[in-house]
């Protein structure tokens, strides 16, 4: 735009009007009095591009949207290489003799006798032990002297064998038959020389003494062996004899 200050003069306006039946390019000139401005108009350009926004308020974060539907489980990985062998653990304690199982309800004791019926403890009977009338006697096999004995047989819960009849020695024999060693039975005259006694001090009421014994050969044998026939020797007490064991039956 052009600003003239014009007085009693005319204002020139050129304008570009394109009608239905002219032609684009004539120019019609129009004269106006008492005008103040001359504007000269032609063809319309292209403006400045605007912003491109972002130079906007940011606006308010919006609420959090729906967790989505968790995918499907991935497939199993393929299985680790083998471990190596671990070290060998250290040997465990010589286990007693299985004891009576129990179990409380409703603060009632009832007792569950399981292992007199169980058949893996009838089989072990039958190898390795024998039973008269309220005792069972067995052995592991292992062997050792009086006081060893005694001990071994205290830790698996019974006491080492003391025959009280003719029944009773015969279930121990019949053991000493089986690993053909002779075995310690729980008498002795220690206290006492000639005076047989059971462990707990009790005099004893039967024996089964082989011709000739007891002899105390060498003022020493102050404890008794079972022969494989069954017949009882006084021994000394440190030799190495076969153990057997007693325990009351369920």
């Amino acid at each position: 735009m052009l600003l003239l200050p014009i007085f009693n003069t005319f204002v020139f306006v050129l304008t570009l009007v394109t009608t239905s039946n002219s032609n684009p390019a004539q120019v019609v000139q129009k004269w106006d009095q008492n005008a103040c401005t001359l504007v000269v108009c032609g063809p319309a350009q292209n403006g400045l591009p605007g912003s491109d926004g972002k130079d906007g308020p940011k606006g308010e974060k919006g609420d959090q949207g729906l967790r989505g539907i968790p995918g499907l489980p991935g497939k199993d990985g393929s299985p680790g290489p083998k471990g190596d062998i671990g070290a060998e653990g250290p040997k465990g304690d010589c286990g007693g003799r299985g004891k009576q199982c129990t179990s409380f309800e409703g603060g009632q004791r009832r007792s569950l006798i399981m292992y007199c019926t169980s058949v893996f403890f009838l089989a072990w009977i039958f190898i390795n032990g024998n039973s008269a009338g309220e005792k069972i006697f067995e052995t592991n096999g292992s062997e050792g002297d009086f006081e060893t004995s005694k001990a071994t047989c205290s830790q698996a819960g019974g006491l080492i064998a003391s025959p009280r009849n003719s029944a009773e020695n015969s279930a121990i024999q019949q053991i000493v038959v089986r690993h053909n060693k002779a075995a310690y039975i729980g008498i002795n005259d220690i206290q006492t020389e000639g005076s047989f006694k059971y462990l707990n001090g009790e005099a004893i009421g039967y024996s089964n003494w082989a011709p000739g014994e007891p002899n105390n050969v060498g003022g020493i044998e102050n404890c008794v062996e079972v022969y494989p026939d069954g017949r009882w020797n006084d021994k000394s007490c440190n030799e190495k004899r076969l153990i057997i064991c007693e325990f009351s039956s369920p």
